[in-house]
């Protein structure tokens, strides 16, 4: 806790370069517009068609900027809330780097937007940065975030036991997470999306792949859409 106390006073209480608190607020402001033009840009194409057409898609917008403070604040812990960590804060591809020797341990950059956060943040982040919608179909994705759980109680151990992260509740974070890192996609980058655009970025590792990729980006949205339900659902409990 002292050390997160010190991260959360000498660096940032919301750690990530995405966190709604420094984002501009036009983004979320303008959220149904960009999210038009998004439709607009990819709607008559074969591919995107039956997904871009659902209704609860075409309202993705509105429901985006409706959730977006209740997710926020779902995934801002304060430096002593029980899963709090520290987040990196900008966990995308280009930032990790894998050694070609297995035994050799990963080199991580930029830590520029890292400060008091749920891990799951990061982890929501990469997943969505890096990996191609064939890597996460059907169960694959939550056997991704089983894999990354079960490596994080070895590397806790005792702790683990003493001060468990259950599985849905991670789960959960994972889910906050992804619909939170859509909402700033959505607001920064798919406001000006075109199918050039996304061509000619293809094969820019730098640019998050749901951003470059139309597969990637309509296997997130389908996934985001079931996850935007769930919330909906907490918050419409809550009142």
């Amino acid at each position: 806790a002292e050390l997160l106390k010190f991260t959360s006073e000498r660096l940032t209480d919301c750690g990530g370069s995405y966190h709604l608190s420094v984002r501009n607020p036009k983004e979320l402001h303008e959220m149904e517009a960009s999210w038009d033009k998004f439709l607009i840009a990819f709607g008559d194409l074969e591919e995107a068609k039956e997904l871009l057409g659902r209704d609860s898609v075409r309202k993705m917008g509105a429901r985006m900027r409706n959730v977006a403070d209740y997710v926020s604040k779902e995934l801002s812990p304060k430096y002593d809330d029980q899963f709090a960590t520290i987040v990196h804060g900008d966990y995308k591809a280009m930032n990790v780097f894998i050694p070609t020797e297995t035994e050799k341990e990963c080199s991580i950059i930029d830590f520029a937007s890292a400060g008091v956060g749920l891990g799951m943040s990061d982890v929501a982040m990469h997943i969505t940065h890096a990996l191609v919608p064939g890597d996460l179909s059907g169960e694959q994705e939550l056997e991704l975030v089983h894999a990354y759980l079960e490596e994080l109680e070895n590397a806790r151990g005792t702790s683990a036991s003493s001060k468990p992260y259950p599985k849905q509740e991670a789960l959960r974070h994972y889910q906050l997470a992804a619909v939170d890192y859509c909402r700033f996609v959505m607001g920064r980058f798919w406001s000006t999306a075109t199918p050039e655009s996304f061509e000619r970025r293809k094969n820019s590792p730098n640019t998050v792949l749901v951003n470059r990729n139309l597969e990637a980006a309509l296997a997130f949205i389908e996934r985001v859409d079931v996850y935007l339900s769930r919330f909906e659902d907490e918050i419409a409990n809550e009142g």
